[in-house]
């Protein structure tokens, strides 16, 4: 079983690594296509979640572990060849729609195995899955 500061790390990892692939895939499209508004909104929602799950974790004197060096590099090296492959907003929301989908994959695992002790954490898990739906739910209008 998972416990409350594991469960909230997991949420801030998913919402870093949601902000991370999204600043990677924006440096790839133009700044005036629409799906770039997109990612700024969403951005903003990633920012959120990670922001109330840092505040829970303090709140609780746990430490705050963030995603590895590692998994941030292989993410940019893969935003950056992919979207040099095909810099066209729909391929950029398809690989946002990959990520998305993964990130809701994983959070629904962890949240099974989650003791949901704490009310407050399960919710905050639940709205990240609801985040990322809706995320993948704006990127199919750019397919």
């Amino acid at each position: 079983m998972i416990n409350d500061v594991e469960m909230l790390n997991y949420i801030l990892q998913n919402a870093e690594m949601g902000c991370h692939g999204i600043k990677n895939v924006r440096k790839g499209v133009k700044s005036s296509t629409a799906v770039d508004s997109v990612l700024c909104e969403q951005l903003v929602r990633y920012g959120k979640i990670y922001h109330v799950a840092s505040s829970m974790l303090r709140s609780r004197g746990a430490e705050v572990r963030h995603i590895s060096p590692v998994a941030k590099t292989m993410t940019k090296i893969a935003a950056q060849r992919d979207l040099h492959r095909d810099p066209s907003p729909s391929h950029a929301a398809e690989m946002m729609i990959k990520g998305n989908t993964m990130g809701v994959n994983k959070m629904v695992q962890r949240l099974r195995d989650y003791d949901r002790n704490d009310r407050n954490v399960t919710l905050l898990a639940k709205k990240m899955i609801d985040t990322e739906e809706e995320h993948i739910k704006e990127m199919r209008a750019f397919i």
